[in-house]
């Protein structure tokens, strides 16, 4: 648990699922990149949430709480990655529930494929931030940077030997890169393509790149 004035910074619960459910959807899904800017509806989908939600009973997710407020203002997931892990992400983009998902799934399966961070690295495993938001009124303060240093510190602890993460943002990147994560590669959301050669996404200018950044740890 870390503490800044009235701000904690701690690990979710295992029984708070229905809590951070109700964090993401106010604090994250309503500006994240590749949801809002995604041609075919801008709303998160049952699947999207449920591959969230996925990482709180492993300990993986960090919650910032305004202690005087009484309101959480910060949230980022996290989780392990494999090299195995953009096939199966592509396997299961022919299963999911929705669409959209689908389409989420095959555009992370390309981040992480052309990142290879197991690869590179020749490590077994990695710790990768899927998630990392701050309430709009709380910016500008560092909560962001302290958060994701919560999580590299949180990565260490689990024993990982490097940290990555997709940026989705130039202010993110810019946090990770304050934090020694250096850019491996990037890819530009708003030319991507998928598989069928259709443009999927539109988004605002400070999300048109994102950046995977990794840390040794």
């Amino acid at each position: 648990m870390a503490s800044s004035n009235n701000i904690v910074i701690r690990v979710a619960r295992p029984e708070e699922v229905e809590l951070v459910r109700q964090v993401l959807r106010t604090i994250y899904y309503p500006e994240e990149a590749i949801t809002v800017s995604y041609k075919y509806g801008k709303d998160p989908t049952p699947d999207d949430e449920k591959f969230s939600l996925s990482f709180v009973e492993p300990g993986y997710t960090v919650l910032a709480e305004d202690t005087v407020a009484k309101k959480f203002v910060g949230v980022s997931v996290g989780g392990p990655i494999y090299p195995g892990d953009p096939d199966l992400m592509l396997k299961e983009a022919a299963t999911t529930e929705t669409r959209k998902w689908s389409d989420i799934l095959k555009l992370l399966a390309q981040l992480e494929r052309t990142a290879d961070v197991c690869g590179k690295y020749q490590l077994d495993r990695a710790y990768h931030v899927h998630i990392l938001a701050v309430d709009s009124s709380y910016r500008g303060r560092g909560l962001g940077k302290k958060i994701l240093d919560f999580q590299i510190n949180l990565a260490k602890e689990h024993g990982f030997g490097a940290i990555s993460g997709d940026f989705t943002s130039v202010f993110s990147a810019r946090i990770a890169e304050q934090l020694g994560m250096e850019s491996i590669s990037q890819l530009s959301l708003a030319d991507y393509r998928d598989d069928k050669g259709e443009h999927l996404f539109d988004p605002i200018e400070v999300n048109r790149l994102i950046k995977t950044c990794v840390k040794l740890l």
